[in-house]
């Protein structure tokens, strides 16, 4: 019994954070966008770690902290109000829809790869397994989550050059070493009203974050933009399954593609910043795990604050 009301205090705890910061973040980025006029902002990292941070947040402090000091400094008798348990029926119904969001995304992917699958093209020679698509498949894609492959339909092998495919090839590769299919799975596990306009805008800079990886000369530049202009107009009928990244299904942020790629010029690699993001991470938790016992007396008082 005491552990159950403990689950339900976490789950109620996690509510009220994850919908607090979730809801800051949707109105933050609200506000930005209006003041940019949907000026689109290309780092893709960044994008997803507003989008995500939420959650994760509250699922390591609820089950790292919030449980803990429950454990250790609640009553054993039953105290908690009503609210509580409507709080923690929110979560569960949030997490619920999450689950079954992203079962379902995996199911129509699944579904539409094996539709399209037939034998392998030839003459790949990226090193990654590549399957050639029928019945009306997108052109160029990268499906597949835990181990993404490349797909690319015969329609795709015919219109491209031989240059103009290698290069849309090492684009979906970008995305295959940025696990943007994962980070799409976990975007559909995490549902929050209000993030569509991040989640669009992390889709654009995934896109121009690939295209980066798969530029290496101005004449891959051309070439990814010329790919992109002739598959763009049959790219329109495709459907792109939700656990897949397609070179042109998407043709809202096409022309932006194409311009940034004609202005592209030679010169250094930003620095990627990743790092100072894991190194804050690393130092906030360690700042946690030494003081850990403050930290559970901390956390208590605030789940008593919030949780009625």
């Amino acid at each position: 019994m005491f552990v159950a009301r403990g689950i339900v205090v976490c789950l109620a705890f996690f509510a009220v954070m994850y919908g607090t910061l979730s809801l800051a973040i949707a109105v933050a980025w609200w506000s930005l966008q209006r003041r940019r006029q949907r000026e689109p902002m290309s780092s893709a990292g960044l994008l997803f770690g507003l989008r995500i941070v939420p959650f994760a947040i509250s699922v390591l402090v609820a089950v790292f902290l919030t449980f803990p000091s429950f454990w250790l400094m609640e009553r054993r008798s039953l105290d908690e109000d009503a609210m509580t348990f409507v709080l923690a029926g929110c979560a569960f119904v949030l997490l619920s829809v999450g689950v079954s969001r992203a079962f379902r995304a995996r199911a129509r992917t699944i579904r539409a790869v094996t539709h399209w699958q037939a034998k392998s093209l030839a003459g790949n020679d990226t090193g990654d397994a590549s399957l050639s698509a029928v019945k009306g498949a997108p052109a160029l894609m990268l499906v597949g989550v835990c181990r993404p492959k490349v797909m690319f339909s015969d329609m795709a092998a015919a219109v491209l050059s031989d240059n103009e495919l290698q290069v849309a090839i090492r684009h979906e590769v970008g995305h295959k070493h940025s696990w943007d299919n994962l980070k799409k799975l976990l975007i559909n596990a995490t549902p929050f009203p209000g993030m569509s306009g991040i989640e669009n805008a992390w889709r654009e800079a995934a896109e121009l974050a690939a295209d980066n990886a798969a530029v290496r000369s101005r004449q891959d530049a051309i070439d990814l933009a010329t790919a992109l202009i002739k598959l763009s107009r049959s790219a329109k009928r495709w459907a792109e399954p939700e656990l897949a990244s397609g070179l042109a299904c998407d043709s809202s942020a096409i022309s932006l593609r194409v311009q940034r790629l004609l202005e592209w010029r030679t010169g250094g690699r930003k620095l990627q910043k990743a790092w100072l993001w894991t190194l804050l991470s690393l130092f906030v938790a360690a700042v946690i795990v030494s003081n850990y016992s403050t930290a559970l007396v901390l956390t208590h008082r605030l789940t008593e604050l919030l949780v009625p």
